[in-house]
Formats: C-alpha cells, sequence, structure tokens
C-alpha cells in the first residue's frame, strides 16, 4: 500500500529543492549544495551529506514520516514499453532486456518496475495501431545498490525514503492528479526542465511520456559565462547569477546560450507536431532552477511561440502556492499515484 509521502527531495547538483507538509501547510525550500559536495549526479561525500540533511532538517524544522526522492537523471532510465501479454512473473523477468543500453553486468543488480497504461484517450495521439494483446506501460531500471545508497545516506540524516521515483513518474503523478481534479483539461502537458547540467524536455499525455529530449545546455553554461564576466570562482557566480548582479543576465553572452537552449528545444516541440498532428498543445510548464530566469523565459516564449504557463495551476488547491517552477517535481513527488483496479 501506498503511503503518503509528507517531506519529498529533488536532488540537482547545484542545490537541494525540498516541499513538506507541516499541519496541513505546503512549505518549500531550496538549498544550495556545499562545494565539493555533488559532482555529475554524483554524491562526492556520503558522509558529509547526510550532516547537511541532519542540519536542514534541525534548522528548517522539517517533518519525519514518509519521505520521497526524486532520482537524478542520470541513475535512472525511464521509458515507454510495448511488450506482448504476459504473467508479471514472465514481465519481471524480461523487463531488464529492454534496457540492454544502460544495464552494464548481471540484471539482478539492477530493480525494475513498471505502472500499466491504461488512458484510454491515447489513440488520438498514437502514430500506430497497436494490437490488444500488446502492454503499454511506463518502465524504469536503476542499480539496486544505487537505491540502497540513498537509502541509507537519507536514513542518516534523519529521513525515511520510501517513494523513489525518476523525474518522469513524478511528473506523471502530477498530471495525473491534476487530472482527477480537473478531467476536462487538455491531457497534454509539456514540461521544459532548466536544469544545471542540462535541459531535458518532456511531453506527458495522460499517463505516459509522449516525447523527451535531453539538451545538454544547462545553467552551469550561464555560471561560466558570469565568473569570466566578473573575474571569480564558477561556484560564486551562481549567487551573483541568481541576484542578477548588474543586469548581467540580460548580458550578450548570456542571451546567446538562451538563443542556442531555444533552439534546441523548439526542434523538440516541432517534431512532437508533426508526428502527433491533432495534438492540443497550447502551452510549456518552465521548470527547474533556471526557470526563474526572467529573459530566458521570454525568449523561449517567443521562439515557441507558445506560453509559459503558470505552474501552480497543477496543484489543484493548493493555487498561489507553488508560483516557481523549481520546486514542481518536489511536489510531484508528493502527489498520490493513481489507484489500479
Amino acid at each position: 500500500m501506498s503511503q503518503h509521502i509528507k517531506i519529498a527531495f529533488d536532488l540537482g547538483n547545484s542545490s537541494l529543492k525540498i516541499a513538506a507538509l507541516k499541519k496541513g501547510a505546503l512549505e518549500l525550500h531550496e538549498l544550495p549544495l556545499p562545494e565539493n559536495l555533488m559532482e555529475e549526479d554524483n554524491i562526492l561525500m556520503p558522509h558529509a551529506f547526510s550532516a547537511f540533511l541532519k542540519k536542514a532538517k534541525k534548522d528548517l524544522r522539517l517533518p519525519g514520516g514518509p519521505a520521497g526522492l526524486m532520482l537524478p537523471s542520470s541513475k535512472a532510465i525511464c521509458r515507454l514499453v510495448t511488450m506482448p501479454r504476459m504473467s508479471v512473473d514472465q514481465l519481471m523477468l524480461n523487463l531488464p532486456y529492454e534496457f540492454s543500453d544502460f544495464i552494464h553486468g548481471e540484471p539482478h543488480q539492477y530493480f525494475c518496475d513498471y505502472a500499466l497504461c491504461q488512458d484510454e484517450s491515447r489513440d488520438e495521439l498514437q502514430p500506430e495501431e497497436q494490437g490488444e494483446e500488446q502492454l503499454t506501460m511506463m518502465a524504469a531500471v536503476v542499480q539496486r545498490q544505487q537505491i540502497q545508497d540513498y537509502i541509507r545516506i537519507f536514513s542518516a540524516g534523519g529521513f525515511s525514503l520510501k517513494r523513489i521515483l525518476p523525474q518522469e513518474m513524478s511528473l506523471i503523478q502530477l498530471v495525473q492528479s491534476c487530472l482527477r481534479e480537473r478531467p476536462e483539461d487538455s491531457r497534454e502537458f509539456c514540461f521544459i526542465d532548466l536544469g544545471f547540467l542540462s535541459t531535458r524536455i518532456f511531453v506527458v499525455h495522460g499517463d505516459r511520456i509522449q516525447a523527451a529530449r535531453r539538451v545538454h545546455i544547462g545553467c552551469r553554461a550561464l555560471d561560466g559565462v558570469v565568473a569570466d564576466l566578473f573575474n571569480m570562482d564558477p561556484f560564486l557566480a551562481d549567487a551573483y547569477k541568481r541576484g542578477n548582479h548588474q543586469g548581467v543576465l540580460e548580458h550578450p553572452r548570456c542571451i546567446e546560450i538562451y538563443e542556442s537552449l531555444a533552439v534546441e528545444v523548439l526542434k523538440v516541440i516541432n517534431f512532437y507536431h508533426f508526428t502527433y498532428r491533432q495534438n492540443q498543445l497550447d502551452g510549456v510548464y518552465l521548470i527547474g532552477g533556471g526557470a526563474e530566469i526572467a529573459p530566458l523565459r521570454r525568449l523561449l516564449e517567443e521562439t515557441l511561440g507558445l506560453p509559459a504557463l503558470p505552474v501552480d495551476t497543477l496543484i489543484p488547491g493548493r493555487e498561489g502556492q507553488v508560483q516557481n517552477g523549481t520546486f514542481v517535481c518536489a511536489v510531484g513527488l508528493m502527489a498520490e499515484p493513481e489507484k489500479e483496479g
């Protein structure tokens, strides 16, 4: 049985995003990570990270209870999979082979899970018909040792991880929670995650990822420009970027990065429009650390010809409480998954 998550963590390479329920109220926190604690989605110093969590729990008076963690993007693979209809035992035996491009070593070293897709309206956006003897699902794989490491590190920091999901499933949970409250809404949601190392684009249609792509341009490129302009360490440049020191985010070199990123995102959107001609995509949700960079938001809207939709509408009943796209994935982890049956 699924446990209701009281606190959720979105672990990035430059900051830790936290969503917590305290006496029914939603609290959101973003904590910059100390230098050299994370690198390329890896926790470099587990004991120091646990101490960091323990201090955050005390300083912010974070609640205990069941916790959730969104896996860093390179630690799990999640994709739409279609397989012949089979028993659960057969499915779990064969599922690892759907990820042969990711698995190194023995299949038993990896944990696989899946969520069957049952969205009846999906046929509108299917480029090809599928037979009734097929199973369509969102499937994911992650190293077992990696899961055990996260559980141990967070436990030492005072948190009991009960839900660990890849980003794709966090967004699907959020979308399904939204559609349960507002079933008349469009079933298409486009998320542009403006992260530190890269940007990820996801189009969610109901209970599945309909399109996804990673663009290797992220906010670290902006830190590099700021560091160069002000002759400082890139780690310190992050504070200047966040505060838009001397209007640096409008500098021509930063604009060049926005333009390069916008062109790559446009390619994904155009491909989606071409592949699914009956789509009704009417806007995008900007999430991640770069979502609050105003000139980047403006340029994306202009290039895509689509508005940046307010993220607070994604959380029914809490409109106005989650205006910052930075916390969308953490909040998505707290959404209750669709009940089967």
